[in-house]
């Protein structure tokens, strides 16, 4: 008599911040998944709007942690899955609170996994969740001089081009399932990033660490695009907060610094060209801007903290 197959047990990581309206439809969305997460973790990120206990009550089933603060995305994922490690769960999903699975998106990405064991973490194919739904993501790739992470497909309409799973550089923290063993070999997040670029740093620690990163197209969702740190102005136009444009200018600064060599070359043009070509540009045209002084200062603040800050490699163990 031939015995059944064990499938690996999958523990989501789910981060809400003040974000009743997505982490419900993302929790709704994967009450309908064909292959059964064990845990739905929710890490409430410090919410002051009550939605962690409509959350608990409209969803009785998820695995509700109170994180007493906003720890950002980086520490807030790693605490989460430091618990479903705990729990004995084979693999982690980090999964956005600002998407909406498919019901074949989850065991999608569990077959990739278990289809090649040298793989270490496999990622979805992407849709905007706006009108239109463009793509987003469909792997992606990354310049080592520049440390710019490229989305393939971005903003491309989908007609079947990126249907090929494969291997791929850059893994986005939107949608990752990561297996245990190498959580336990490489961490998670560095927490000095608090938000942005957290995922492109552990993707180039995976490959350097020699783990491969799988794009399975099987896998499908949508994400809304920073559902909780941009806002809309009077006319319903998105616009990024301080603190995004903030965070986006330092943060390149601990990316690069974490993956070259101090004075090396790479590291002299990969600064030069963040600072030349990409974010001192945004600041001072944010600047001239009347309603939008606040995040070219903002993003002016980010370059000072990212010029002076040393980050720890460290910051990213489990």
């Amino acid at each position: 008599m031939e015995t059944a197959r064990i499938r690996p047990t999958v523990g989501v990581a789910l981060l809400n911040w003040n974000g009743y309206d997505d982490t419900a439809q993302c929790l709704g969305a994967l009450r309908q998944s064909e292959y059964r997460p064990a845990i739905v973790l929710v890490f409430d990120n410090g919410s002051t709007d009550g939605s962690a206990a409509r959350l608990k009550a409209e969803f009785p089933e998820i695995d509700l942690v109170l994180g007493g603060e906003n720890l950002g995305f980086a520490e807030g994922n790693n605490r989460a899955a430091q618990r479903l490690l705990a729990a004995g769960m084979d693999c982690v999903w980090i999964l956005n609170n600002d998407t909406k699975v498919d019901p074949a998106c989850l065991g999608a990405l569990v077959r990739a996994l278990e289809e090649d064991s040298d793989v270490g973490a496999a990622g979805a194919k992407i849709w905007f969740m706006a009108a239109g739904h463009p793509l987003c993501y469909a792997g992606g790739d990354f310049n080592r001089w520049t440390f710019n992470a490229r989305f393939r497909g971005l903003r491309q309409e989908d007609t079947g081009q990126f249907d090929v799973p494969g291997d791929t550089g850059i893994l986005t923290g939107c949608c990752m399932l990561v297996r245990a063993e190498t959580l336990r070999r490489l961490g998670l997040f560095n927490r000095a990033f608090f938000a942005y670029a957290e995922d492109v740093d552990w993707s180039l620690r995976a490959r350097e660490a020699g783990v491969r990163l799988r794009y399975e197209p099987r896998a499908m969702l949508w994400h809304k695009m920073f559902g909780a740190s941009v806002k809309n102005d009077a006319a319903g136009v998105p616009k990024s907060s301080p603190r995004v444009e903030f965070l986006l200018s330092r943060n390149r600064f601990i990316l690069v610094r974490l993956h070259t060599r101090p004075w090396s070359l790479r590291r002299g043009f990969a600064l030069a060209y963040h600072v030349g070509m990409r974010r001192l540009p945004r600041a001072l045209g944010l600047l001239l801007l009347p309603a939008r002084r606040a995040a070219g200062l903002a993003a002016l603040r980010g370059l000072w903290a990212g010029w002076r800050f040393h980050p720890d490699p460290a910051e990213s163990r489990m």
